[in-house]
């Protein structure tokens, strides 16, 4: 049986050099839920696995890009909803383990336009794949919007840039957050 990585809250803040409270603030707001142990009062504690490890590092990235809280949770939602889908193209594909690997897939969120939610995945000797197009409204609100199959559908992920430059590899317009998964992954300490 392979033991399962389980982190604390002091242990996720020392890994990823930052205070609890702000790795407290996004488990209030919903943000990141603890996959081993949720907090059960006073006293109790949060246990955190090594996907949530991965969320909170993304989620720092995406919060110091000035993206809202709200926006960051549906990011987080999304990429959960992307990895079931991408496991049918790679099985066996799961969060953070399969981007960790030697010569791992490159997977990237971007958010186009700040209003659309899109994922990149390249593979060595492969042109990459555009998934996504999942609108950040449709997740963030009091009744989110379940995330259809087919939204996360692959498709080429051909160059589109317009006369401004934007717009590579998914069209956008004005302004384009990327932000490379598999880096943040490889350089989570882990160990």
């Amino acid at each position: 049986m392979v033991a399962v990585a389980q982190f604390t809250l002091a242990d996720v803040a020392n890994r990823l050099g930052v205070a609890q409270h702000r790795l407290i603030h996004l488990c209030e707001k919903g943000v990141i839920a603890p996959e081993v142990e949720d907090a059960h009062g006073r006293g109790s504690s949060r246990v955190f696995s090594a996907r949530n490890l991965l969320e909170f590092a993304i989620a720092l990235r995406l919060r110091g890009a000035m993206l809202p809280v709200a926006a960051v949770g549906a990011v987080l939602h999304v990429l959960r909803a992307f990895e079931g889908s991408l496991q049918r193209e790679l099985p066996g594909f799961s969060l953070p383990e399969s981007v960790r690997e030697n010569a791992a897939p490159d997977l990237r969120i971007i958010v186009s336009d700040g209003s659309i939610i899109y994922f990149l995945l390249g593979r060595a000797g492969n042109e990459a794949k555009l998934f996504g197009g999942v609108p950040l409204d449709q997740i963030t609100g009091d009744k989110p919007a379940s995330i259809k199959a087919a939204t996360l559908e692959a498709r080429p992920a051909g160059k589109s840039a317009g006369a401004n430059g934007f717009g590579e590899p998914e069209g956008s317009r004005f302004v384009r957050l990327e932000l490379s998964v598999t880096e943040i992954a490889q350089d989570l300490p882990m160990d």
